[in-house]
Parts: C-alpha cells; sequence; structure tokens
C-alpha cells in the first residue's frame, strides 16, 4: 500500500472512530455507554453496586412474592414463618451485591417474626402486602421536587445572535421557590441557577442537589440545556459549554426580568460546570455576571476545554476491544495519537455542531479564557480518581482563578477517592454541603463590600455515609429522569 493511501485510511478511520464516539445516539439504557459519570463500568459501579441495581431489587421481590404465594396455608403459622425467613435468608445471599437488600430483606423479616397474626392467611397478606410496598418504588414514582413554575417558551436569543438563527433553540427550565406565600409567589430573592450534566435534566439536577440551596433560602432555576429534556437542540448533543453558558446567560435575563434578584449563584456539574466556566467571563453588549446579579460560581468537575474533553475520552476508550486492536494495528497506546485535534476540531464544529466556526473556535473553545476575565467568587469541585474529566482539568481551574487578581474568593474542594460528579448519587454529601454553605457565606460577604482573604481557610467535616434506602431513593429519582426525555 502506498504511504499516502495508508495515511488516507489512517485518517478515514480516525475520522469514522470519532463520529461513531461522538454521534452514536444515546438513548435508553444505551445512555449510561456514554454518559459524563463516566464509562458503563463506573456507572455500573456507582449506580448498580452502590445504589442497588434495579433489575436485580425487583427480582428480589418478586421472588419473594411468588414464593409467599405458593406457600401452603394448611401449615401453622409458627412453620409459615420458618419458611419465610429461611427464604428471604436465601434471597438476600443470593443479591448480596445490590445495597438495598439487607435493608429491605430486615424489614420483610422484621415484618415476620414480629406478626401476631394468628392464621397464616393474615400472616401471608402482611408480609406481601409490605413486599408490594417496596415494589410500588420500583416504577420510578420518586416523589421529586415539584417545580412551582415550568418556563417552556424561552428562546435562546444571544445563540442566534452570536452564533447564527440556527441556533436560537426554544428552552425549557423548571422554578422552585424556597418560601412561597399563601398565594404561591416567591418570598426570597436569592436565586440559583442549578446546570445539570451530560444525559441529564434540569428536574434531575434539582433533585440531586436542590435542598442544599432550598435549606439556605434560595429559589432555584433548574434548565434543561439544549438537546435535553424539552428544551430544543441536537437530541442527545450538548453545546459542549460554549453554546449553553450562551443559553444560561439568557436564563439570567429572564431572572432578572421576572423576579426580584438580590444574588444569584451559577452552579454547574460535569457539562453544566463546563458552562460555568465558559460563562464565568462572559460579556454581552457590554454586561457581565456582576450586572445579572450574579455573585458567585460554582464548578463541579468541568472540563476546562472542548478538544482537551474529547481527547481526554479518546485516551479512556483503549479498553474497548475494538479499539483495543486498532490500536494494535497502529502500535499506539491511545487514540489521541491516531487522531488529530485538527480533526477533532472539524467534528466538533461540523458534526456536534458546538456553535463555533474555523474562524473563532480556538478563540472560544477553551473556557480558561474565560475564566481569565472572571470577576465573581468561585468555588472548584472535583474528585481525585475522575476517569472521566481527569482532575487536573480543577487544577487548571485553580490555577487559572489564583493568577486571576479580579476573582476575589476561591474555595476548592478535592474530594479524595471520588470519581465524576459524585454529588449525584450522593457521595459525601454532607461535606459537599458543607463546603457550598461556607462558600455561600464568603460571596456574600464580598458582594456587601467586605474583605475575605483569596485563599480558602475552610476545613471541611469528616463525610457521613449516607443510608442505603435514601441511596437507593436518589438512584431511583437520576434514572427516572434521565429516562424522561
Amino acid at each position: 500500500m502506498k504511504k499516502s493511501s495508508f495515511i488516507s485510511m489512517k485518517k478515514i478511520l480516525a475520522f469514522l472512530i470519532l463520529a461513531i464516539m461522538v454521534l452514536t445516539p444515546i438513548t435508553s439504557k444505551a445512555a449510561f455507554s456514554f454518559w459524563p459519570f463516566g464509562n458503563r463500568d463506573n456507572v455500573n459501579t456507582a449506580v448498580n453496586n452502590k445504589y442497588a441495581d434495579i433489575d436485580n431489587y425487583k427480582s428480589f421481590l418478586n421472588e419473594a412474592k411468588s414464593f409467599m404465594q405458593g406457600l401452603n396455608t394448611n401449615m401453622s403459622v409458627d412453620d409459615m414463618k420458618i419458611d419465610i425467613i429461611d427464604k428471604i435468608t436465601e434471597l438476600q445471599e443470593k443479591y448480596s451485591d445490590t445495597t438495598v437488600i439487607p435493608y429491605i430483606s430486615n424489614k420483610i423479616l422484621n415484618t415476620t417474626i414480629a406478626s401476631s397474626d394468628t392464621s397464616t392467611s393474615g400472616l401471608l397478606n402482611s408480609i406481601i402486602s409490605t413486599i408490594q410496598s417496596f415494589l410500588g418504588n420500583t416504577n420510578l414514582a420518586i416523589e421529586s421536587l415539584k417545580p412551582n413554575v415550568v418556563v417552556d417558551d424561552m428562546v435562546a436569543t444571544t445563540a442566534g445572535e452570536l452564533s447564527g438563527e440556527a441556533y436560537a433553540v426554544n428552552l425549557s427550565g423548571n422554578i422552585y421557590y424556597a418560601n412561597p406565600d399563601a398565594n404561591g409567589n416567591p418570598t426570597s430573592n436569592k436565586w440559583v441557577v442549578l446546570v445539570h450534566g451530560f444525559m441529564m435534566n434540569g428536574q434531575a439536577m434539582a433533585d440531586a442537589i436542590g435542598h442544599m440551596y432550598i435549606d439556605q433560602g434560595f429559589n432555584i432555576l433548574a434548565p434543561d440545556l439544549r438537546g435535553f429534556g424539552n428544551s430544543g437542540g441536537n437530541e442527545g448533543k450538548g453545546g459542549m459549554g460554549y453554546l449553553d453558558s450562551l443559553d444560561i446567560w439568557d436564563w439570567l435575563t429572564y431572572l432578572n426580568e421576572h423576579y426580584t434578584c438580590d444574588e444569584i449563584f451559577v452552579h454547574g456539574v460535569s457539562l453544566g460546570g463546563a458552562t460555568t466556566l465558559f460563562l464565568s467571563g462572559l460579556e454581552v453588549d457590554g454586561r457581565t455576571l456582576k450586572d445579572q446579579n450574579v455573585i458567585g460560581l460554582v464548578d463541579d468537575c468541568g472540563y476546562t476545554s472542548m478538544t482537551g474533553i474529547v481527547e481526554d475520552l479518546l485516551n479512556t476508550l483503549g479498553s474497548n476491544e475494538l479499539v483495543a486492536k486498532i490500536l494494535g494495528i497502529f502500535n499506539v497506546t491511545d487514540l489521541s495519537q491516531i487522531i488529530s485535534r485538527d480533526t477533532i476540531k472539524d467534528m466538533l464544529i461540523n458534526q456536534v455542531d458546538v456553535g463555533l466556526t474555523a474562524e473563532n473556535f480556538d478563540e472560544h473553545e477553551n473556557a480558561l479564557a474565560s475564566l481569565e476575565k472572571c470577576q465573581l467568587p468561585i468555588l472548584i469541585i472535583h474528585g481525585t480518581s475522575d476517569t472521566t474529566v481527569p482532575f487536573e482539568n480543577s487544577t487548571r481551574v485553580y490555577e487559572t482563578a489564583m493568577n486571576n487578581p479580579n476573582i476575589p474568593y476561591v474555595q476548592r474542594f478535592e474530594a479524595e477517592g471520588e470519581q465524576h460528579a459524585f454529588i449525584i448519587l450522593g457521595n459525601k454529601e454532607n461535606v459537599y454541603e458543607g463546603h457550598v454553605d461556607n462558600f455561600i457565606a464568603q460571596a456574600e460577604k464580598v458582594a456587601s463590600g467586605a474583605q475575605v482573604d483569596k485563599v480558602s481557610d475552610y476545613q471541611e467535616e469528616a463525610a457521613e455515609s449516607p443510608s442505603l434506602i435514601s441511596g437507593l431513593i436518589k438512584a431511583l429519582k437520576l434514572i427516572k429522569n434521565m429516562f424522561s426525555f
């Protein structure tokens, strides 16, 4: 084969690999395979092992229910109790990898042992009723935060003006009031905009961390980013942070036009964290975030550039069997050695459609360029074991923030041993909330004109283990919201 032909074949192959990775439709359960909470293994570990796999949960309960329905009611109550205890103990061992099973099996065992029923039919009815109550939770109808207002007629005007009319899509978002009055109107003038990650939506984000702000008296705006939830745009594909930051600017304008906003925080996770970074130094028609009454930013595991995150994702695909064979053919260790930055740039512009052109891509694809213009306090959060958005991203964010003399306060939460977007699944929740509460207090001091040390001296509290059932409920909410669009 001629060298030129071989090089062309490599370019074509590289293009196809990247196209498959970026453009494959992400729907239903396939969402977990390219979801920025990590690769499939990370998600299975986080949801299935730590918070109970939904299929095992249902299988355990259905097997238990089927066994109960097959019991002979002519036996004595004591003999039936022994049979039930033996079966539940057997099933508990069978499904021992599912975290919530000990909780529900003990509930069934306690109900059995404590039952005062003198008839086997009465005992069975109480046990089956208990099982049925747990089965009722697996329909994913877990109670979520209820929005006070649903906005479904927003238009992405800033993206339309800066990137072209095609990007002026319809946007949707939910608003939750912290303390509504008797007429259902908000009584607080404090707000937070929660910006979700890839393959999530506003409701999932509000359910994951909204209570931290509700408890502090903040109203919440949780928009669906373009391409997700009920917002328009390329379904299953976000704007990679740049377009999304323009949309958040429009949401800030919406809040200030419709409500009294004494202070606003913007808190993003994953893609939402990157969006917050892209937003941090944004200026539109001579106005900055300060003019929008924003007083603080929270970046949780956001990536620092579009090309950088694609290169990072390419470097994690080596365990894929097909990719591994391709790497072997070219005698390289990762796909970024085959796929050039120019190829990635071309894909992001022409296939992913991030709202940039060949002329302005280099200027806007790096979120740190925006952070260099930021004038607001920032809280930087990242798990040290993040394999999706490497922890080094947060180090670059921290260094950029520290080198920017206009950023008055910088707080950092290095979550030791935690994976990507760990708060979404409830890890170190009390530590996370402590950081958020302290950051709010410091940012409010800055906004009032008080002087604070730029480097935070906050001492975080010890982590508490979440209850098994609260973990299950959080996982069920997350799955429900992910599959709702």
